[in-house]
């Protein structure tokens, strides 16, 4: 067999092969010979049609689907040869299976494009100082306090009648939401309480409960509010009999020393406060560094022009759209809830994905240049890391991801991390904030979308 290749493109090649009769006449020998004991034609005992008729009938036939099979089989040793690395299957352009001669044929495929990585070092970036924003100081209190509040029997010296917020009721559901069957044993309902609620609006509607109705059953009609519920229940009836199994009284800590001591992180409240600020304002220097090395990047691919091959993005979008599908289906929900269905949605994230795809053949190709490699002790640290972090084995955690290809992935996040560290270490860094944009709003910052309610990874 011969070949040869030819780049066409930045990101396709032209395979071109031919191999010998002697290769090939034996299998369309034995091609037709089979054929000729299948073969079932009118004036023709099985078996004994005439290899002229057989040629006449079938032969093009024949002969197509030899070169297929041909193709299939020489395809990837060919461009092994040429140390090319194909992304597509091969499309034939054309293809000649004659008798007596040799069988040729050329094919395309998509390839990587060969990048020359130029201007990414001494690159100025800015990177942001770590900040503690204070709300989230107290966000994070009021969690340790949700973890902390227990739910206690109501006092029995208690000579309140009607339920009051911070009660917390254990109800059975059965019933409609419009044409929608509800049924739900074991739901909690907080009183004065929206978030998490199993039906939007339906603690408003627990409001007038009187104390003494624990234990019977009442029957209750409202509308969940617009503004909580999907699109295509807005407006809805909901009929539900409840029954009210048990009613519970909140008690929230106190937020003093007792309570840092609870936690288990502090011996009191301003030292729980430091560790919680000092914990925040680690995790945004983490955030404005990866800020900062997007910052990066996008300054260096805008000095070094080149377009990835169509399949690489295609494939890119396509792993996102799975990874949004199955993050909704953990929700129960569907593309569609959010208004849009796959080819929207594939649409919309093909700039995020375009951008992902460049970045890592830029960052792939700036680490060949300089020679970054991935030791196998740096992989081992990494395992040890994550079985630490997860309470597995170490060994059958490496067996597993070796099966399942993840063990590639991890090394090829510890290279891109090394590549990164590289170029931050020879960029020109200023530290300074955001600068605030017209508008009030600074750069980077995510303003809120009130049409979409769900953010992916």
């Amino acid at each position: 067999m011969e070949s040869s290749i030819e780049r066409i493109s930045p990101v396709e090649c032209r395979v071109k092969v031919e191999i010998p009769w002697s290769d090939v006449s034996g299998r369309l020998t034995d091609k037709m010979r089979d054929l000729r004991r299948r073969a079932r034609l009118p004036g023709f005992r099985a078996g004994k049609v005439p290899p002229q008729v057989l040629e006449k009938r079938f032969g093009k036939g024949v002969r197509e689907e030899l070169a297929g099979e041909l193709v299939q089989e020489t395809f990837q040793t060919a461009v092994t040869e040429h140390e090319a690395q194909p992304l597509t299957q091969p499309v034939v352009e054309e293809s000649s299976l004659e008798k007596e001669q040799p069988f040729r044929y050329q094919a395309r495929f998509e390839v990587r494009p060969e990048i020359e990585p130029k201007d990414y070092t001494g690159v100025a970036v800015r990177r942001r100082p770590a900040v503690v924003d204070a709300s989230k100081v107290d966000a994070d209190l009021a969690a340790r306090q949700e973890k902390l509040t227990e739910l206690r029997p109501l006092p029995e010296d208690s000579d309140r009648e009607d339920t009051a917020e911070g009660d917390v009721w254990t109800i059975d559901v059965e019933g409609t939401l419009g044409e929608q069957r509800v049924s739900r044993k074991d739901v909690r309902v907080d009183i004065g309480q929206t978030d998490g609620e199993f039906l939007p609006g339906l603690s408003a509607a627990l409001e007038s409960l009187k104390l003494s109705e624990v234990g019977s059953v009442k029957n209750i009609t409202f509308t969940p509010p617009e503004d909580r519920i999907r699109a295509e229940l807005r407006g809805t009836e909901a009929k539900l009999e409840l029954g009210l199994r048990e009613v519970r009284v909140k008690h929230v800590p106190e937020l003093d020393d007792e309570f840092a001591k609870d936690t288990g992180d502090a011996e009191t409240l301003e030292e729980l406060k430091t560790k919680i600020s000092d914990d925040l304002r680690k995790a945004d220097g983490e955030e404005a560094e990866r800020e900062a090395r997007r910052r990066l990047l996008t300054t260096i691919l805008e000095g070094n022009e080149f377009e990835p091959a169509p399949s690489m993005v295609a494939r890119e979008v396509a792993a996102q759209v799975e990874q949004t599908k199955r993050q909704l289906a953990q929700q129960g929900m569907r593309l569609e809830h959010l208004g849009t269905n796959d080819q929207q949605y594939a649409a919309r994230i093909r700039p995020e994905a375009l951008f992902n795809v460049k970045a890592f053949l830029l960052l792939d190709a700036i680490g060949k240049k300089e020679n970054i490699e991935v030791s196998d002790d740096e992989v081992t640290k990494k395992l040890e890391e994550m079985a630490e972090e997860s309470g597995q084995n170490i060994d059958r955690m490496r067996a597993s991801m070796e099966k399942s290809g993840q063990l590639l992935m991890v090394q090829a996040g510890i290279r891109e991390e090394r590549i990164f560290d590289f170029l931050m270490e020879k960029a020109e860094i200023t530290e300074a904030p955001d600068p605030v944009e017209e508008g009030g709003a600074a750069e980077g910052e995510h303003v809120h979308d009130e049409n979409c309610d769900h953010d992916h990874d």
